[in-house]
């Protein structure tokens, strides 16, 4: 998959090759979820009829930042949206730099600079705006679109369980410990990716040692808890137990992600892990003693150890 970091390289680029066109969608993306996947799965499916590059148009930071409104934690880092991107087929990915300037574009200004990369066909979400102050909209690409003589699309909300798929409501979802829901917008396990460092080694005393996850500090964590997930190292894939929040036990004041590896005991510092989130156990709370925390987490161990068996059985079913 090609990325390309500005309108310039992409447009010199382009004049170099064959390519016959291109079908493109413009967006956040943060998650991409089942929304996301839907609009990308129609821009696979025009660029297969008319053999035109299929595109994604994207930022490095959250639109929100530039614009002065709050930053939300993220789902997914960028690389983790570019990795799905080329899972889906994309060919190619315009990776912008959100800029005070190119958030004050006039949206016609904006749609005349992907029209001089040879874009052919936008494909956009139902909620899409665009342009200074937000004031381009759905109908409006479809009339510019139109008035080119070229495609213009807007795909439909999709829905789960009723409810309109969107990564504002999968971040509510994360935060109030609905991970299931979540999940379900997803299509796929909530993850935190990151390098092992070491911590106060705690968990090792209390017969749980963990692996303390340093994950981005953009990221959005879950509702503060244990939770059951797969975690992902060397390819290989394991199970346990995830604490996400500030161990209350232990009056600590920085939130950790915390990673007990069940049926493992390698020393893994400085590696990279990736935790998916399963299952929403318990919420976090402080405990009387180390006894009492110790014996919750032998209970929180069985309960992921019944899951465990639950997804194996499921898998040998299937």
């Amino acid at each position: 998959m090609k990325l390309w970091k500005s309108f310039p390289v992409m447009q010199a680029e382009l004049a170099n090759t064959a390519t016959s066109g291109l079908v493109v969608t413009i967006g956040n993306f943060d998650g991409v979820h089942r929304g996301h996947q839907k609009i990308i799965e129609r821009v696979k499916a025009i660029s297969s009829v008319n053999g035109w590059m299929a595109v994604v148009v994207t930022f490095r930071e959250h639109t929100a930042k530039v614009l002065g409104a709050e930053t939300p934690g993220l789902i997914m880092s960028m690389e983790e949206r570019c990795a799905i991107f080329a899972e889906m087929g994309i060919d190619g990915v315009l990776l912008l730099d959100f800029t005070p300037e190119l958030a004050a574009l006039a949206p016609t200004c904006f749609l005349d600079r992907l029209l001089a990369l040879g874009v052919r066909a936008l494909v956009v979400g139902h909620d899409f705006t665009f342009g200074a102050g937000g004031a381009g909209d759905t109908n409006l690409v479809l009339s510019y679109m139109r008035k080119q003589g070229l495609h213009g699309e807007v795909v439909p909300p999709v829905k789960v369980q009723g409810r309109i798929v969107s990564s504002t409501r999968i971040r509510t979802f994360l935060q109030t410990g609905q991970l299931d829901a979540a999940n379900a917008m997803l299509n796929r396990p909530f993850c935190l990716s990151g390098i092992v460092r070491r911590g106060q080694g705690l968990g090792k005393v209390l017969g749980f040692p963990t692996a303390n996850l340093d994950y981005p500090s953009d990221r959005i964590l879950p509702k503060f808890g244990a939770y059951f997930v797969r975690v992902i190292l060397d390819k290989e894939v394991y199970y346990g137990l995830a604490n996400v929040g500030c161990k209350p036990t232990f009056n600590h004041c920085v939130p950790l992600v915390e990673v007990f590896i069940d049926r493992f005991s390698r020393e893994i510092y400085g590696e990279s892990l990736t935790v998916e989130f399963l299952s929403f156990l318990r919420e976090e709370r402080k405990f009387a003693s180390l006894e009492a925390l110790k014996a919750q987490l032998l209970r929180d161990q069985k309960q992921g150890e019944a899951l465990r068996r639950r997804i194996l059985a499921q898998k040998v079913c299937n």
